[in-house]
């Protein structure tokens, strides 16, 4: 991509952030989804140069380039949600078996795949430090927090208007986590036709206090891209699989 188109982009991502305050609920940092995923579609090599950053010097990249891919990532063809939290859960499966070896060595080859997994990375830190390899671990506990802070700071999470912009399932329950909250109930709810994960959750339990002591509070979840995108994109794969194998023109 040549300079200027770039430069045209964060020119754009710029104006949005400072002139978009009308928009639906449907933005994050400003930028408004449907604004993101044109621009994806129209600069797709600029958005996987940002893939191929973060996976190779990720120590270089800068907060919008973070944001911009993080979010970026669920307009390209490979976001598929839900097959990505099924095989990171393999990951965390080698860890309740304490398998830490092999859950280091199969969660590498499934970085490789989805580098902008939170949870992997993770994961990935913590076999590293059960194998004592600490200097990997803070490697992977870096990437982590780097990519759980672009949905973290994306909202407060304390109404719709606000809420926390997911691109995985997986992330909500980091959030929480990092948050130190509990779930309650969860529900999902529509606002401005996007749906979203409400949650009720309490601060974790200290000091062996009885649960119904514990005020709760409303967490709100904007799981528009895993839920409508996400979704969207494997019922295609589905269709085109089909068309294939019944030779379906």
């Amino acid at each position: 991509m040549k300079l200027k188109q770039i430069l045209l982009i964060f020119f754009l991502l710029f104006f949005l952030k400072n002139h978009a305050q009308n928009t639906p609920v449907n933005k994050v940092y400003g930028l408004p989804l449907d604004t993101l995923k044109k621009m994806v579609t129209k600069h797709p090599r600029y958005f996987k140069h940002l893939k191929n950053k973060w996976v190779k010097e990720p120590q270089k990249m800068t907060s919008d380039e973070m944001m911009l891919l993080y979010y970026g990532s669920c307009f390209l063809p490979d976001y598929q949600p839900v097959k990505e939290d099924k095989a990171v859960a393999k990951i965390a499966g080698l860890l309740g078996e304490m398998d830490f070896e092999n859950a280091l060595i199969e969660g590498k080859k499934l970085l490789t795949v989805y580098p902008l997994n939170a949870r992997l990375n993770m994961l990935l830190g913590y076999a590293a430090k059960k194998t004592g390899q600490k200097r990997l671990a803070d490697y992977y506990y870096k990437n982590y927090a780097d990519l759980l802070r672009i949905p973290l700071y994306s909202g407060t999470g304390q109404n719709y208007e606000h809420g926390f912009v997911v691109r995985l399932v997986s992330d909500e329950y980091l959030i929480l986590n990092q948050k130190d909250l509990e779930l309650v109930e969860q529900a999902v709810r529509y606002y401005q036709k996007i749906p979203f994960d409400e949650f009720l959750v309490h601060n974790k339990l200290k000091d062996n206090k009885p649960m119904q002591t514990l005020p709760k509070q409303k967490l709100y979840m904007n799981i528009y891209l895993p839920f409508f995108v996400g979704q969207h994109k494997n019922f295609e794969m589905v269709q085109d699989e089909a068309k294939r194998k019944y030779k379906i023109k």
